[in-house]
């Protein structure tokens, strides 16, 4: 039996991510020899800004430019019975005491100024999203028979809604060894019911935001555009599906693999058709559209006058007075 040699070094924290060769962000994931442990260079890898930076240094271009060894990518093991582990699961109790304090959530408050608090709260618990310390966000990973998998935890900038800093995780957090995560789609405790038509995003923001403006689908998230595969496709048979790859290469990427599925998947091209820029995603299109729509507002009309006179704010509260249009 045949096994890889070299492989990317999956991911256990912060310490498993490098400055990348390209961008300098410290997204960088090395190739790793999975005989000796150890990384091939210091800059044979991936970028995992796959829109923004796209880095790619491969074991072939390395052992192109410094010649080959003989056995260099592939190593015969003996055969061996394979043990199935079990998925990990994290306790019920922890997920659902962090489904509140959402007023100290830089990434529900940031939703607020575009949506109602009341929808915001309730969409995110609908979709299990948690607060973490420090204003953080909690994405769960809850799939169709309840079993919480992992939590995503992530900062957010208040007022851009971009994130901050790095992606850490619960089963980290808390220390749990010897956990064999398998994680499934953000969202995929959503999916008891296959009348519903599902939509699929790259990132669970976007998840998020198209659950608050497209409410008709059942959104789910896959992590990234590359953890989109036909395998997790083809467990949807059943299901009205349509994804929603980010503007650019995502959407030729994520198209090829609907393509090679065992049922019929529309891939949404909206974005491609907008103006926006190349690798925005559902939610920098919403935003866009919330923003447009709030400059012709009689909102808008009241906060520019407010700005003209700084009593007029304290005006309208002290007399409770209400604006006609």
């Amino acid at each position: 039996m045949s096994e890889i040699r070299y492989s990317l070094e999956k991911y256990k924290g912060r310490s498993t991510r490098y400055h990348c060769p390209g961008c300098h962000q410290r997204t960088f994931t090395r190739y790793i020899d999975n005989r000796t442990r150890k990384y091939l260079s210091d800059n044979t890898g991936r970028c995992n800004r796959v829109e923004k930076c796209g880095y790619h240094f491969t074991p072939k271009m390395y052992f192109e430019k410094n010649g080959y060894e003989p056995d260099d990518y592939y190593t015969l093991t003996p055969k061996s019975k394979t043990i199935v582990k079990p998925p990990s699961c994290i306790n019920p109790k922890l997920m659902l005491a962090s489904l509140a304090n959402y007023h100290q959530n830089n990434f529900a408050i940031g939703l607020s100024k575009y949506f109602p608090e009341r929808m915001v709260w309730e969409v995110l618990q609908r979709y299990y999203v948690g607060t973490a310390k420090g204003n953080k966000t909690i994405f769960w990973q809850v799939n169709r028979l309840g079993q919480i998998r992992t939590g995503k935890v992530m900062q957010y900038d208040v007022h851009t809604l971009k994130r901050n800093g790095y992606i850490n995780w619960v089963h980290h957090i808390t220390n749990q060894k010897y956990f064999n995560l398998k994680q499934v789609f953000f969202g995929a405790h959503l999916l008891t019911n296959k009348t519903t038509p599902v939509a699929i995003a790259e990132g669970e923001k976007n998840a998020i935001f198209g659950a608050l403006y497209y409410p008709q689908y059942n959104w789910i998230a896959v992590g990234s555009i590359e953890m989109l595969n036909v395998q997790k496709l083809n467990a949807l048979s059943g299901y009205q599906v349509t994804l929603f790859p980010d503007k650019g290469k995502a959407f030729e990427k994520w198209s090829k693999i609907a393509e090679s599925t065992c049922f019929n998947i529309h891939v949404n091209s909206v974005l491609e058709n907008t103006d926006i820029n190349e690798g925005d995603d559902i939610a920098d299109l919403v935003i866009s559209i919330k923003k447009d729509q709030y400059k012709t507002s009689p909102e808008a009309v009241i906060d520019r006058f407010k700005k003209r006179n700084k009593y007029l704010n304290l005006l309208i509260e002290k007399f409770d007075l209400i604006m006609s249009f």
